[in-house]
């Protein structure tokens, strides 16, 4: 937030502000209920992604059994010596379904989701004025709306904007931000992008020093503020293992697809490539009368465009610095400061987002694997603890959180896994030669898959039989 903008000087108001008084000022308000319905509509889908359920699973296992330090096996099928890096965030949405059940999920979802939304309006806000920052805000959640679900990497996305909103702030002030210190230890423990924003700190310090010249004691205290984040990530419960989890991660992207490199030319990123593509274009063309772009708008260029094409999982990370870059440029083009946040803009903003909040535990949920689940429940619990269930990995997610007694092989938490044991698990999900002997050696009491996976099929040449078809999954028994 900026420092006190009632006492900011009077700000010229545009031409078409001038012409359109009332439009320009109802306009915002406006594009911010209908960003706020297209949130009300999100928040009924809280479990889009299966990953919710190994999360409360895992979260359940640290709250009752697990050590931190030395962290369990759901299943025989996995054996790797893994690192929890997002184990307090599991162990809070544990509590919070033991407590409040699935409408406590939901209002956390709603929440956090809200605070990100918010935050990111008012870091675009206090660089150009409220039509363009709630018109990229909205282009934001539509370049983070496949990623935005109930996980813990969900408070990265928020973490990341704070990041962004203190170096602003420091870029305008020379303070340094150490505030950002405990967040990093915060975030250390909640999801393993917590490494990026320490990235994001350290270049945008060097941007800090480069634009400000501070003496060297200043620039010696803004380049301690990331070191500081790195100690403060070290000193969690898991220590200086975290580092080698971060490496691990990125060991697996062929396994699994958010890791890998994106696609910028799809429907589905073509937020990212549209911010960044104006970004580009925004900055090399600036008018002769204006100032070259500084050492800090280049080095958040340079961010968003790392973020845009490491991997599908760091897009949101890209939209939202890559907004802020646009949104400069925006007001830079116009040669026209613009206005400050003042107190009525706060209180919109925030009685959209309780809004939100509120109308949240009041509608129902919508995409929610388990009830895909629900008709095999009788099958399921009458098989014997520890039997072993062959699943493909979004029906062994819920099968970990619905089905706590029963062994399930894969389920999409690749940490806890080997690389030859994903290797074999990839193999036998698409019927690679060689997959009989790993289906031999898990050696299922029964299966439940999508109808159409090739490994259901596979199952079939076998001798294996459908006992129950319910939506798109059947339940499949071996030969005796």
């Amino acid at each position: 937030m900026p420092d006190q903008a009632a006492s900011a000087p009077a700000v010229p108001a545009p031409a078409s502000a001038s012409r359109f008084p009332l439009l320009a000022r109802v306009a915002p308000l406006l594009a911010g209920v209908l960003l706020a319905a297209l949130l009300a509509a999100l928040v009924r889908r809280p479990f889009r992604a299966f990953d919710t359920f190994f999360h409360l699973r895992f979260g359940e296992e640290f709250r009752h059994d697990w050590s931190i330090a030395h962290p369990g096996q759901l299943s025989t099928a996995s054996s790797a010596d893994w690192v929890p890096t997002q184990w307090l965030s599991q162990v809070v949405l544990s509590w919070i379904s033991d407590q409040a059940g699935t409408t406590g999920l939901v209002v956390t979802f709603a929440v956090v989701v809200v605070a990100f939304v918010a935050a990111t309006y008012l870091l675009l806000r206090h660089r150009t004025g409220p039509g363009p920052a709630v018109a990229l805000t909205a282009l934001v959640v539509l370049g983070c709306l496949p990623s935005l679900s109930l996980r813990p990497q969900l408070l990265s996305y928020l973490f990341l904007v704070l990041v962004l909103a203190a170096w602003d702030r420091t870029r305008r002030t020379g303070r340094a931000p150490w505030l950002l210190v405990p967040l990093s230890w915060l975030w250390a423990m909640s999801h393993g992008m917590w490494i990026l924003g320490i990235g994001t700190a350290a270049v945008l310090a060097v941007a800090v020093c480069l634009e400000r010249r501070p003496g060297r004691r200043a620039a010696l205290g803004l380049l301690a503020v990331p070191a500081g984040m790195l100690v403060a990530a070290l000193l969690t419960p898991v220590g200086p293992r975290l580092l080698g989890a971060v490496a691990l991660v990125s060991s697996r992207a062929e396994h699994f697809a958010e890791w890998s490199a994106p696609e910028l030319i799809s429907l589905g990123t073509a937020p990212v490539t549209l911010l960044l593509f104006a970004a580009v274009v925004l900055m090399v063309s600036r008018k002769a009368t204006l100032p070259r772009p500084r050492p800090y708008d280049i080095a958040l260029l340079a961010l968003g465009g790392v973020f845009a094409v490491y991997s599908g999982r760091t897009l949101p990370l890209a939209v939202v610095v890559l907004a802020a870059v646009v949104a400069s440029e925006l007001s830079a083009l116009r040669s026209l400061p613009h206005p400050p946040v003042r107190r009525p803009e706060l209180a919109a903003v925030a009685a959209l987002a309780l809004a939100v909040v509120a109308i949240a535990p009041a509608q129902s949920v919508l995409d929610d694997p388990a009830a895909d689940i629900r008709p095999f429940g009788d099958r399921l619990g009458a098989l014997a603890p520890g039997s072993v269930v062959l699943t493909d990995r979004t029906t062994g997610a819920v099968l970990l959180w619905t089905e706590p007694a029963l062994d399930v092989p894969m389920h999409g938490y690749g940490d806890v896994y080997t690389d030859a044991e994903l290797d074999r698990y990839d193999d036998l999900e698409a019927l690679v030669p060689g997959w009989e002997a790993t289906l031999a050696a898990l050696s299922p009491a029964a299966a439940l898959l999508p109808e159409d996976a090739p490994l259901a099929g596979g199952l079939a040449t076998l001798g294996w039989r459908v006992t129950q078809r319910a939506d798109d999954l059947v339940y499949l028994v071996p030969p005796a």
